[in-house]
């Protein structure tokens, strides 16, 4: 009986490794590039911060 995790993975052929998963997705978009979804989503965490900033001070302004 497996003792940890990665014994049972090691024992079951139909996981699929991370390292598989990353090397089939480069394989089928190899332009694909990390630094612009990491902008992007830099970008929307920016927004999402300066929304919840600004309701913030709306509702300090109003006495609540």
């Amino acid at each position: 009986m497996p003792r940890n995790h990665q014994q049972k993975e090691t024992n079951d052929p139909g996981l699929i490794s991370d390292q598989e998963v990353w090397s089939a997705i480069r394989y089928l978009d190899p332009e694909l590039d990390h630094r612009e979804s990491d902008v992007a989503a830099a970008s929307a965490f920016s927004a999402v911060v300066c929304i919840v900033c600004l309701v913030r001070v709306l509702l300090l302004l109003r006495g609540l």
